[in-house]
């Protein structure tokens, strides 16, 4: 099922304002940010856009997806100090996160808060989870490529350009079996697939995409190993369930840059100009391609809030995740560095879905 895609959730100008003038709404605010790390750029870059009050205070300045920022909002005193944790350790384990309610380890310490939002360009029940209970807020449209190592040692993958559907889902399937020739490569020599784990929606919406469902087959490296590739065997998930794949895009993308004869799968802000993005079915991913349909390897990204029941935010953290929501949908944000060739405004779209991975109409 899939929330109303772009209604609306604002506060009012009037609710904001009530937040400064309520004495007993002074007290400081905590918000707990998970979900997917996609948009990490984004979503750290906006913390310090509304964090505007003065000197911010970050932790964990190192981590690419667990990270803190402390400081005051200009003109919400009733907010008092404001911190915005991050634990970006996938969109889809965000969300079973917020629904159990289960708490975060963060990097200014709060460790026993559960996420009071999650960032997801994947939608509960695509996951099997209860929608009933999240508020959507939908804020831009994420796309995705397979890409694959474009170094002088990947001979045999060297004439990959393309994937078709079956291809990719036989790629995710059979990574390490199948010789590159298989995909357009010149060589005997097998590929390897990269992925995401079962926490990402990277991985949950190119499969619908792609039609993958069987068991994934993905490689990882590590520093004794000399860049050779390892089976993905032993990952588990909450449940101690098998889940290969990695946690993480950037971390996909430098593996890739490393593994020879490897394709990897991320979003479009991680497959960086290091790798050689392949056309899916022949398409090319472009701004343009997303825009008019022929490009289907994307999803909607919201923003996801209880709306019932413990974990509902309060006054106070929805005037923050308002303020957020607002910093990233506004007009003049869509043409930044970081959002330009990254991510795409739903407004924009001459086509819709009705559900992840479905079919792509006309508006």
């Amino acid at each position: 099922m899939k929330l109303s895609p772009f209604k609306q959730y604002l506060l009012t100008g009037a609710t904001l304002a009530g937040l400064s003038l309520v004495p007993s709404l002074r007290a400081d605010t905590k918000v707990v940010i998970a979900g997917g790390n996609a948009s990490s750029a984004i979503l750290f870059d906006r913390a310090t856009n509304v964090l505007n009050g003065g000197a911010i205070t970050v932790y964990g300045l190192s981590s690419p997806i667990v990270r803190s920022y402390v400081g005051t909002i200009s003109g919400q005193p009733g907010l008092g100090t404001v911190t915005i944790d991050y634990v970006l350790n996938g969109a889809v384990g965000g969300l079973q996160d917020i629904e159990a309610g289960n708490p975060q380890t963060t990097a200014s310490g709060n460790n026993t808060l559960p996420p009071t939002l999650v960032d997801s360009s994947t939608t509960p029940g695509a996951v099997a989870l209860d929608p009933s209970v999240l508020t959507g807020l939908p804020v831009y449209v994420v796309p995705y490529v397979f890409f694959r190592n474009n170094g002088a040692t990947s001979t045999d993958s060297a004439g990959i350009t393309n994937l078709t559907a079956r291809q990719a889902a036989y790629l995710e399937g059979a990574s390490g079996l199948i010789p590159a020739s298989f995909f357009g490569g010149a060589g005997t020599n097998p590929v390897y697939f990269i992925g995401r784990n079962t926490q990402s929606a990277v991985r949950t919406e190119t499969d619908l995409n792609i039609g993958f469902t069987g068991s994934l087959r993905s490689y990882y490296t590590n520093a004794t190993s000399g860049n050779v590739p390892i089976l993905d065997t032993t990952s588990v998930d909450a449940n101690g369930n098998p889940d290969p794949g990695l946690s993480s895009g950037s971390v996909l993308y430098n593996t890739v840059l490393v593994v020879s004869n490897s394709i990897g799968n991320a979003a479009v802000k991680d497959a960086k100009s290091g790798a050689f993005r392949l056309t899916y079915e022949g398409i090319p991913y472009s701004y343009s391609n997303v825009v008019t349909g022929s490009y289907p390897l994307w999803g909607y990204e919201s923003y996801y809030y209880k709306n019932t029941g413990a974990g509902q935010p309060s006054a106070a953290q929805l005037a923050v995740i308002n303020l957020l929501y607002q910093s990233v949908t506004n007009a003049a944000y869509t043409v930044s560095s970081l959002y330009t060739n990254n991510y795409i405004p739903e407004p924009a779209l001459k086509v819709k879905r009705g559900f992840d991975g479905g079919p792509i109409t006309l508006k």
